[in-house]
């Protein structure tokens, strides 16, 4: 036996591929993706911190890599 893995549009392609697979008497299951993301065997804490660093980027809350270098800079020189 072997495992075939798609990811398809499931409103736009599931009905298509179901009537497919069934009149080629293909037995199939479909996997539940409510977690959207694989997140392997990582800590919920490192989960959870992933997730915020993400939620912060797309709030706009982040500085440029120029800005931090020359900030870490400015410490340095006063150290």
């Amino acid at each position: 036996m072997t495992t075939l893995t798609a990811q398809i549009d499931k409103e736009r392609d599931l009905p298509e591929i179901q009537a497919v697979f069934s009149r080629m008497g293909i037995k199939f299951e479909l996997a539940d993706d409510s977690d959207d993301d694989d997140w392997g065997d990582l800590p919920e804490a490192a989960i959870e911190g992933i997730k915020a660093g993400l939620a912060d980027g797309e709030a706009g809350r982040v500085h440029s890599h120029e800005y931090v270098m020359a900030h870490m800079e400015e410490k340095l020189k006063h150290r």
